[in-house]
């Protein structure tokens, strides 16, 4: 009899803690942000439908630097219809991103292809600029592209 309720027991702990156990072993908190750079004054332009975007990259005095160790960017984009645009103060949604790994920025400018082709209606980019260990900066300004034909 003592041995059921020994297993009894034994069963009921494993269930009480078996929740609690997520098997992570890292602390729960997000990794501190190391790129301080990003893209200030973004520009976006389309010719044959592919998209150009171009800035100045600072840091976060806002300085403008020229930093070899970036190793791309990460492209945010969003599209909108022409008859259907989004308010000025209204959020973008901004559901798809491609990283990019190849060399974006000379001598504090940042420049690169956007990846696809873009037809018509209302575009908007943002960049977060990727160091060469992983790291992301904050987000750039918001360029917004109109396409209409």
């Amino acid at each position: 009899m003592k041995q059921s309720q020994g297993v009894v027991l034994i069963l009921l702990l494993a269930v009480f803690f078996a929740p609690a156990a997520c098997g992570k072993k890292d602390p729960p908190f997000l990794p501190a942000r190391d790129m301080p750079f990003k893209v200030e004054k973004l520009k976006a332009a389309c010719k044959n439908g592919v998209c150009h975007l171009k800035g100045t990259v600072v840091d976060s005095q806002g300085r403008v630097m020229d930093m070899s160790d970036i190793e791309g960017c990460r492209i945010y984009h969003a599209c909108y219809a022409l008859d259907n645009p989004p308010c000025e103060g209204c959020p973008i949604d901004y559901r798809k991103f491609k990283e990019i790994t190849a060399e974006v920025t000379t001598e504090g400018e940042f420049s690169c292809r956007a990846p696809g082709k873009k037809g018509k209606g209302i575009h908007f980019f943002k960049i977060r600029l990727i160091g060469q260990k992983g790291e992301i900066g904050p987000f750039s300004d918001r360029a917004k592209l109109v396409i209409d034909g």
